[in-house]
């Protein structure tokens, strides 16, 4: 019997129930579905009895008036209209805000007038990798938590060209009381790849074969569509990876729509629309005014009911719009907050420490040498096979290896930090494990304006550097997102003298210009530079050999900025001679003429003479001399001008010399013998890694070495970090020239601890290496030379992990309620809107219900700033994760630290001191920054005077002991809670101040 076609109510309240809000999908337990299901019975009561309760209302009314066949016309005519509006701008599991206009409902683009205009379909709108959303995905089987994890996610950099992947069935196992089905995302194998080779003629032979069918029932073709599809519905037969066989007992149904659900959101994008409301609420008007009311042929008797209709739709239309919008705004919220420091570690040069820690230092590295953990990691680095290896052995064969606080308790990391008189000053660099929007944001205030040189190397949006994107439609527009708002949030950090270089081809060039145009605008623009990135042509190119990549350059003030010259290289210099033997040193020759002519510049219209011929000369056609004939006259008496050895040219030349031209200006044209290629990338990192890399097109150091030379780069922002190349030619050129430039690198990829970490790590201890090992013939002793590398090396990297976005969504615990009780449940539901709890939960419960958790900076709970954790659920389950609160507060109150130490009372409690500078100060270039002091201990909030005082002079002892300084040397005190301060004397509490840099939004 076939299925009677849905209804307009069933429409929209699919699409909104099933489609838009999810509610059909009470068994997931993550993210925002976790959030909505908490309310999922308020917003069903709200869609399931308010809503229609309303239209029932007014079309009631009007059957009394105009008869019950109008009346059902016009309520199915509602909820056809509601369908449409809100469908037109809902696609495949995300809003696209997308402007309409017109009874065509032609696409429009908002326009302000100006003379050019760039738009994209996302713009305005928060690019979420698919990692961040699906890194754990769970749903509730009869009661049974079902967790998908990845076993190994081998995820590529930038515009690598790696092998297409897909997600393969891995392992089955019990874990408590949940069920864990693991996946590994990896490519094919030869025998997997012949068979699941796609064999489908259902599909345009161009078309991208790696997105999952957006079939999310179990009824999909037995064979699949594509590779991936071929994999999971062979799983799901049981035909294949039967040691990932799942238990009987599951329900197939619902395995088998989550699967597909879990594979395609993982290769797709995400989007977070923090203008949603705004964008909806335009559109509906134009919407309702052009295509829902047509008030030109009504009769004056139908105005009335078509104005009550008008209000109706409209007042339904804007309370989902209001819901709808708190949903993508707190979304918006959580994903531009700034993040907890969930881990702060440090790498810290070993041959310093023995030669400037004192017996601390000795003490740490010892320490250092007895972990096996720790040499494990350094046998890792220097490509040492040992089975046990001895941490003593290795650091003697290679002595500047860094050790790495990672292994030890905070009681080492504190003895280690304690060590430095300056912080600032030895510290070489940051590496940020984190979504680099994320940590951009969360490094603003401790950054903000201090950064002079930054470096990018984005994906290039080729379609195989692993850059998601939903369609061929949002391809573009996806990557504009993911750029447009980062480089807002990178623009922020830049110092008013600074300038960003930013790597790509040409399939994003024009996007990567127009979205630059828009951030720092067009008059900022420097140079389109060309990279010669291969030193030999590609002669089986299709059409013509790819040889360049470009190198977009804008400087935050082009007024305020100027390049550095080049330095001078030999090749330069060969074309300098003395043929005449002129005392003053080698010369070259260059013209003598202007190209102005003689009616625009009279006066450098005039005859001289060859002295060796006697003959006199007059400039060419349509020139004049350079030089006046006063400065002719004293360039004769200098002996600049140059006739030839034998007076035998036509035209006179200039003598430039060597010692007088100075460094170069840089060209827009990099060549690979100045900048090196991407073999030469390659190589480098092949000699540092003996396993092979998935890097099949880093960036050579050399080329990166430039920028930062041009950019005067004595700090250098990388949030594309990936290899850490950045962070390679930073270090390579303090070792140059005894500089002290300083990098920060951010990269989110799982490969930050096999790949970003460890090559930071074996530069510090080496300066070439071969086959994963140091270079034979490399001069480890000599540190006793203040110009070996090693003492040219800044001995310490901090190492932050930060808290993602997706633990920010699952961190939350809200209540769940139950549902309202109807006294008379028809009345009520049309009153539900105006109800004070409705009016919560269509504007304002995510964030109200929200306030005062622990992802949202719980005030309360810095009563004890070192028992402050995050819960977060991992593919493994839950996990209390420990927040490193003084990392969190230096980035949060913009602090550089100078010195810090760790001390306890007399009653053995823990307090952190860190001495610091604002950054501002030094963004400002103040020339004495002022000094703070940051004070985090344990503090019971009922404790009496006399405790509060006592601690007091306890602190005032220990800033004395620790820092030789009084209280009063410090320009502000920052402490947790509350503190006891005598008359004259105060501090400032950073409790509410934390609250809100935190969840301060992204203007």
């Amino acid at each position: 019997m076939p299925q009677a076609t849905p209804s307009a109510q069933q429409r929209f309240l699919s699409l909104l129930k099933q489609d838009i809000l999810k509610l059909d999908m009470a068994e997931l337990d993550f993210g925002i579905y976790r959030i909505l299901n908490y309310r999922r019975a308020q917003i069903l009561e709200y869609l399931d009895l308010a809503l229609p309760a309303r239209i029932a209302v007014w079309t009631q009314a009007l059957a009394q008036a105009s008869g019950r066949l109008l009346a059902d016309t016009e309520a199915a005519n509602c909820y056809y209209h509601l369908h449409v509006f809100f469908s037109r701008y809902w696609d495949e599991g995300d809003f696209i805000p997308r402007a309409r206009r017109g009874g065509s409902a032609a696409y429009a683009v908002p326009y302000n007038g100006q003379d050019t205009h760039f738009h994209w379909a996302t713009k305005g709108s928060h690019y979420v990798k698919s990692g961040e959303l699906f890194a754990r995905y769970a749903y509730k089987d009869n009661g049974r938590e079902v967790r998908f994890c990845l076993e190994r996610a081998d995820i590529e950099k930038d515009n690598a060209k790696g092998a297409q992947k897909y997600f393969f069935p891995a392992g089955v196992k019990a874990a408590d009381a949940a069920l864990e089905v693991s996946w590994q995302w990896r490519a094919a194998t030869d025998l997997e790849s012949k068979r699941y080779k796609n064999k489908s003629t259902l599909r345009p032979s161009g078309e991208d074969v790696d997105d999952i069918s957006s079939t999310e029932d179990a009824s999909a073709a037995t064979e699949g569509a594509n590779l991936q599809e071929r994999v999971v519905n062979a799983w799901l037969a049981g035909l294949d990876f039967k040691a990932a066989k799942a238990p009987p007992e599951l329900n197939p149904v619902l395995l088998a729509s989550n699967v597909r659900r879990f594979v395609r959101k993982n290769t797709s994008d995400f989007f977070v629309h923090p203008q949603l409301g705004e964008f909806l609420r335009g559109e509906l008007d134009v919407y309702l005014k052009h295509e829902f009311v047509q008030v030109w042929d009504a009769r004056d008797d139908e105005l009335p009911r078509i104005r009550a209709k008008f209000r109706l739709v409209r007042d339904i239309a804007l309370d989902l719009i209001v819901f709808l919008d708190q949903i993508e705004r707190f979304q918006a919220t959580l994903f531009e907050k700034r993040k907890f420091v969930l881990q702060a570690d440090y790498l810290a040069q070993c041959s310093w420490l023995l030669r400037e820690g004192g017996e601390a230092g000795r003490q740490l590295v010892a320490q250092a040498c007895a972990s096996a953990a720790q040499a494990r990691e350094w046998a890792q680095w220097l490509g040492d096979k040992t089975k046990k290896p001895d941490g003593k052995k290795l650091l003697a064969a290679c002595p500047h290896l860094p050790l790495h606080t990672r292994h030890f308790d905070a009681d080492f990391k504190a003895r280690l930090l304690a060590c430095f008189d300056d912080l600032e000053a030895a510290l070489g660099g940051e590496l940020i494990h984190a979504d680099n929007y994320a940590a951009l944001r969360t490094i603003e205030p401790a950054y903000r304006e201090r950064v002079k040189c930054i470096y990018i190397d984005p994906p290039y949006n080729t379609g195989g550097d692993g850059f998601l994107y939903k369609d061929e439609f949002t391809r573009h527009s996806a990557w504009a997102s993911l750029m447009d708002t980062r480089l807002h949030a990178a623009r922020s950090v830049l110092a008013a003298q600074g300038v960003l270089f930013g790597s790509i081809d040409d399939n994003e060039h024009n996007h990567f210009r127009q979205v630059l145009d828009g951030q720092f605008g067009a008059g900022n623009f420097v140079a389109d530079i060309i990279w010669q990135k291969k030193y030999a042509p590609q002669n089986d190119a299709t059409w013509f050999s790819d040889d360049h990549d470009y190198l977009l350059c804008y400087a935050k003030d082009k007024l305020n900025w100027m390049p550095t010259k080049l330095p001078r290289a030999d090749k330069q210099d060969k074309a300098f001679t003395n043929p005449d033997s002129d005392p003053r040193g080698v010369w070259m020759s260059g013209d003598y003429t202007s190209n102005k002519s003689a009616d625009e510049r009279p006066g450098l219209y005039y005859p001289v003479q060859n002295p060796m011929t006697g003959e006199e000369v007059l400039p060419g056609k349509g020139r004049v001399w350079a030089y006046s004939k006063e400065q002719h006259a004293l360039n004769l008496q200098e002996n600049r001008v140059w006739w030839g050895e034998k007076g035998q040219l036509k035209m006179p030349r200039y003598k430039r010399f060597l010692s007088e031209v100075g460094d170069l200006v840089p060209r827009t044209i990099w060549s690979y013998e100045e900048c090196g290629h991407n073999q030469e990338a390659i190589q480098i990192l092949r000699s540092m890694f003996e396993e092979g890399m998935n890097f099949t097109a880093p960036k050579p150091p050399r080329l990166i070495e430039r920028c930062i030379r041009i950019g005067a780069g004595t700090l250098t922002l990388d949030f594309f970090a990936g290899s850490a190349t950045t962070g390679h030619a930073v270090i390579n050129l303090n070792r140059e020239d005894g500089g002290a430039r300083k990098f920060l690198l951010v990269e989110q990829g799982e490969y930050f601890d096999s790949v970003t970490l460890p090559r930071i790590a074996k530069v510090m201890a080496s300066p070439d290496w071969k086959d994963g090992q140091p270079k034979d013939g490399v001069k480890h002793d000599g540190a006793d030379d203040t110009q070996h590398w090693s003492r040219r090396t800044l001995p310490l990297v901090r190492v932050l992990r930060l808290e993602r976005y997706e633990d920010s969504l699952n961190a939350l615990d809200f209540e769940q309620n139950q549902p309202l009780v109807h006294a008379a449940p028809a009345q009520a539901a049309i009153d539900l809107v105006a109800h004070d709890a409705q009016e919560h939960l269509l504007r304002y419960w995510l964030m109200d219900d929200s306030d005062g958790q622990p992802v949202r900076l719980s005030t309360q709970q810095l009563t004890d700033p070192f028992a402050y954790q995050l819960t977060l659920h991992e593919p493994t389950g839950e996990r209390l994760a420990q927040v490193d609160l003084q990392e969190t507060a230096r980035l949060l109150l913009g602090l550089v630290p100078k010195r810090q130490r760790e001390l306890k009372d007399a009653h053995g409690q823990r307090h952190q001191l860190m001495e610091a500078v604002l950054a501002a100060d030094l963004a400002r270039g103040a020339p004495q920054p002022k000094l703070v002091l940051l004070w985090l201990r344990a503090v019971a909030d009922e404790r009496d005077e006399k405790a509060a005082q006592a601690e007091y002079t306890w602190l005032a002892g220990a800033t004395q002991t620790a820092f030789q300084r009084e209280l009063k040397d410090y320009a502000d005190i920052f402490y947790n809670r509350a503190a006891f301060w005598p008359a004259g004397r105060s501090g400032t509490c950073i409790d509410s101040l934390l609250a809100e840099r935190m969840m301060e939004r992204a203007r």
